[in-house]
């Protein structure tokens, strides 16, 4: 008797356990089943939303790389537009303001902003060096470019903004 009970029980527990994982799997596919359907609608939803933002973004610079071009023109700019060399990177323009006074000449680094954007780390980096004084005028001479002399000499002389 005391077998026939241990092994009823012993079937009872078995019989709770198998019907209690097919419940959990069986909630767990149900489960999986709803968060791919939230999943898929939140990507369809956040596609778009970046999709837009990207588009804003490609016309914002589009209308930056465009102006830019034109800004030396406009009045405000800092040097005359036929004072300028536009070079786009790290910075939009050099421009040196009045060249023929020895003590009025002026370099001028000018970078074009439109709407929100920022200086990048490089800019920001060239304007501490501007602004710290560590900017440099180079003289590199080129000896050695004769069709006889097979190495060529480069002298450096370089001078410091003297403040």
């Amino acid at each position: 008797m005391v077998t026939t009970i241990s092994l009823t029980v012993a079937l009872i527990a078995v019989s709770y356990s198998v019907w209690v994982y097919l419940r959990n799997r069986d909630f767990n596919k149900s489960a999986e089943i709803k968060a791919n359907a939230l999943l898929e609608r939140w990507k369809v939803k956040e596609e778009k939303r970046i999709r837009d933002d990207a588009y804003k973004r490609s016309r914002a610079v589009g209308f930056g790389k465009t102006i830019e071009h034109f800004v030396p023109f406009m009045e405000g700019f800092p040097v005359k537009a036929k004072d300028v060399q536009f070079y786009g990177n790290p910075v939009d323009y050099i421009g040196i303001k009045n060249r023929n006074s020895k003590t009025k000449c002026e370099v001028h680094f000018i970078e074009v902003k439109s709407g929100s954007s920022n200086l990048n780390q490089h800019q920001r980096n060239i304007k501490k060096a501007v602004d710290e004084g560590r900017v440099y005028f180079d003289v590199v001479e080129v000896d050695g470019l004769t069709e006889s002399e097979k190495t060529l000499t480069i002298t450096n002389k370089q001078t410091k903004n003297a403040d």
